[in-house]
């Protein structure tokens, strides 16, 4: 019979519960979190885990569960973007200033802004 230490089972609780990710309901989160709190040194491990991954990219994942395709996906991002750009003429609406944009952002997840920013376009080529 193998005997595991109480520092090996918080190693494998840790591992568990950042597996489960979205699979997992409130109260097994609620319950892990107060494994962490009552165990310091799984704290800080978890703590020293989460803090070293790169979370610019947090719609591609990240860590194990990172998207293959991350670069792609980007890629395909910037030129979709640069096309927009260079085929149309944007102007604000009539009567709208530059002064008169509200550019207050709602933090989240992602940042998006708190009122919708309205442009017109007009075709470059036609």
């Amino acid at each position: 019979m193998e005997m595991t230490t109480l520092s090996q089972k918080a190693d494998f609780f840790s591992v568990d519960m950042f597996a489960a990710g979205t699979d997992t309901t409130f109260i097994v989160l609620d319950w892990a979190m107060i494994e962490l709190i009552t165990n310091p040194k799984a704290l800080e491990e978890a703590q020293a885990e989460l803090q070293s991954q790169d979370y610019e990219l947090i719609p591609f994942g990240a860590g194990r569960r990172v998207c293959p395709a991350i670069t792609f996906g980007i890629a395909s991002i910037e030129i979709a973007l640069a096309q927009l750009l260079h085929s149309f003429h944007w102007e604000l609406p009539p009567g709208v200033t530059p002064k008169d944009l509200d550019m207050t952002e709602v933090f989240g997840i992602t940042m998006h802004r708190k009122v919708g920013l309205e442009v017109l376009a007009k075709p470059r080529f036609s």
